[in-house]
């Protein structure tokens, strides 16, 4: 485990050793589990709506993709920028293993998550899915 660059001291994050079908990041306080984030790979992003739609083109991508499953941060620790640091914990391994892009759909709190997401660099459509080009 290594330490989480966040603003709150003494949280680590557990990261998966190497690719796989299914990734799962944890964040830890002590030996409390306060946030996961979970991806799954797909050879090519069918995610996505038809490659001939063309609101959606330019989120079809081949390669080594990963769907960004969920992102949950503990209530008590929500606001403090421990769901920042582990999404960029994420970005970051996937960078570093080669991934092509990161996919998901957003599912919560729209309109702040819309925000955020587009904060963070993701492209958005109009369905609220979102993806983010790492290569």
């Amino acid at each position: 485990m290594s330490q989480l660059n966040c603003k709150l001291p003494d949280l680590k994050v557990k990261k998966p050793n190497g690719l796989s079908s299914r990734l799962f990041f944890q964040v830890f306080s002590g030996p409390n589990a306060i946030a996961f984030a979970q991806l799954s790979s797909r050879s090519s992003n069918q995610h996505w709506h038809a490659a001939n739609d063309s609101q959606h083109e330019g989120f079809c991508l081949p390669g080594v993709n990963y769907c960004l499953r969920i992102i949950e941060v503990n209530p008590d620790y929500r606001n403090q920028g421990v769901g920042s640091a582990l999404l960029k914990e994420v970005i970051g391994f996937c960078r570093d293993e080669g991934v092509d892009s990161l996919y998901g759909q957003i599912r919560g709190d729209i309109h702040a998550l819309r925000k955020w997401y587009q904060a963070e660099g993701f492209d958005l459509d109009a369905v609220d899915n979102i993806q983010l080009r790492l290569v």
